[in-house]
């Protein structure tokens, strides 16, 4: 099956052209109104299991991840003498009953993610061998926690697409998802508990949906950017893959730093009693989001009755204005904009690879009335999304409409048509990036035709990170 490997962005321009946007809008509500702009504290909704013996734990995720890991094209470079000399620090301080929140725990970075001294490529053939002055804000603030870096994990050149070099861990001829892929590799294949990734329209969710991992994209702002140069500057979210969802809050406290006033220790959600969800409004949404494969749909399905047997009630919910404003293409347009302006590098494109180029050059053909379209386009779709969290507490949906591809597929049967699979990958995730959204996919169960893993993926209101952690963890007390 072939098909043209992706969505041309003036296409896209033409597409959301054809939705009227008025004349007068009244108000000019800027995005950022739609986010909110004080972000609560987080709630505490789960805690980190810390191995009790961290040097131990680490020489095992270094080895893993020298082997299996390498095989999967998982990993960048090790960073054995660091992370040893941390675990140390950490099995002191055990002993000291002085144990930080994420005492010990290994975890490793998307390679966009900048770490002092250590090699790091964003992806890109144009950066082999810089090595950084700075650290990540984010990374800071989980060696602060306790965490222990052992590992720059592969991606796609400045996560602008799917990396092909990694392998899926369920199946080696299967792609591996978005620009995450190697965290999420690293992760759904059971080497490292826990990664950093980023997401511009999906790039940690897919990669975990169909690694079969845990991933959460936070609220847009939650997570501090710094350190890790953007796709795009509007629509980056820095978050965790984890092995489980209380590991992926306890890991999103640690990361948001100075917006996350109160630590996730509380107690498992199963304490609550024998319905831990009870008086929870779960809006099940429909239309778009029910463009996916019958094995997903089943899936998804048992999820959300497993939600209801917790206590949850479920909603049958609705996005109809997405049938009129794709947010892909919004997220192409922005993405396609923005990051021709942050490489702005004239006719200079040597060591870029020829995909990403031609991204750039696809960002230089668009204008200015073309960007601000999108803009607005997407101020309308943000606010559709927040509405929805006027009848509902949380949304339920596919992670992605189908389960990994073979590796060399570029189209896909969906919906009664062969589809662009770059148009059907993000085509449940992208909508919440450009809203703004926090997001959660959490593994439920695996298709029975491929034995490939499925994610369920539930989305808060912004800055209620609390919520879908807590039904995620609900969610996964019951079903594992």
């Amino acid at each position: 099956m072939s098909a043209p490997s992706h969505p041309d962005v003036r296409s896209d321009v033409a597409a959301l052209r054809r939705y009227r946007l008025p004349l007068f809008p009244d108000p000019v509500v800027p995005f950022g109104d739609v986010v909110g702009a004080a972000p609560p504290p987080l709630v505490p909704t789960g805690a980190a299991a810390v191995d009790p013996d961290p040097v131990g734990a680490v020489q095992r995720v270094l080895g893993d991840l020298d082997g299996r890991g390498r095989e999967l094209g998982a990993v960048e470079v090790l960073l054995a003498d660091e992370a040893l000399a941390a675990a140390e620090e950490s099995a002191r301080r055990l002993a000291a009953g002085a144990a930080r929140p994420l005492e010990g725990v290994p975890f490793g970075v998307k390679d966009v993610v900048q770490v002092e001294g250590s090699p790091t490529t964003f992806g890109s053939r144009r950066y082999a061998g810089f090595r950084p002055a700075t650290t990540a804000q984010a990374v800071r603030n989980l060696r602060a926690a306790g965490a222990v870096l052992v590992a720059k994990l592969a991606t796609y050149e400045f996560a602008s697409g799917p990396n092909s070099r990694t392998r899926n861990p369920w199946d080696p001829g299967r792609r591996s998802g978005g620009s995450s892929s190697g965290p999420a590799a690293a992760v759904g294949a059971g080497l490292l508990p826990l990664a950093v990734g980023t997401d511009t329209g999906g790039s940690i969710r897919v990669p975990a949906a169909w690694c079969g991992a845990v991933g959460l994209k936070p609220t847009l702002g939650r997570v501090p950017r710094a350190g890790i140069p953007p796709l795009t500057w509007t629509m980056d979210h820095t978050g965790p893959l984890a092995s489980s969802v209380a590991l992926a809050g306890a890991a999103l406290t640690a990361m948001a730093g100075a917006s996350a006033t109160t630590a996730m220790a509380g107690r498992p959600a199963s304490a609550a009693g024998d319905a831990p969800l009870a008086g929870l409004r779960v809006g099940v949404l429909g239309g778009w989001f029910r463009v996916a494969s019958d094995e997903v749909l089943a899936l998804v399905d048992a999820a959300a009755k497993v939600l209801a047997g917790l206590g949850a009630t479920l909603v049958p919910v609705d996005l109809p204005v997405i049938e009129e404003i794709d947010p892909d293409a919004i997220k192409r347009i922005l993405v396609a904009a923005e990051t021709a302006s942050l490489h702005d590098a004239g006719d200079d494109l040597d060591g870029y690879g020829a995909v990403f180029a031609q991204l750039l050059t696809g960002g230089r053909s668009l204008s200015a009335v073309d960007y601000l379209h999108a803009l607005r386009c997407r101020t309308v779709l943000a606010g559709a999304v927040d509405a929805l969290f006027a009848d509902v507490d949380l949304l339920a949906c596919a992670t992605s409409a189908i389960v990994a591809p073979p590796e060399g597929v570029d189209a896909v049967p969906l919906g009664g048509r062969d589809r662009v699979l770059a148009t059907v990958v993000a085509r449940n995730t992208s909508v919440f990036n450009v809203s703004g959204h926090p997001a959660l996919t959490v593994p439920c169960g695996r298709a029975p035709g491929t034995g490939l893993p499925v994610g369920l993926q539930l989305v808060a209101p912004c800055w209620r990170e609390d919520v879908c952690l807590g039904a995620g963890i609900a969610y996964q007390e019951v079903a594992g």
